[in-house]
């Protein structure tokens, strides 16, 4: 019974902490130019570019309220 309880309260904060703002954004890479990441959203087509290796945090769509 105490497994159950810890397993549902994790879910509970995974579902709380987790970044909303990307939550539909399924960002893939196509491509490295000058150091840069090339990035696309297979959900809503957006474009963008990081200097990072990891994809953007907050989603790129036009007409998307953000927050």
């Amino acid at each position: 019974m105490i497994i159950v309880l810890g397993v549902l309260v994790a879910f509970v904060l995974v579902l709380l902490l987790a970044n909303r703002r990307t939550r539909a954004c399924r960002w893939r890479r196509r491509a490295l130019v000058n150091g840069r990441a090339e990035w696309r959203c297979v959900a809503c087509g957006a474009e963008a570019q990081t200097d990072s290796p990891a994809p953007p945090r907050d989603c790129l769509a036009p007409g998307q309220t953000r927050g």
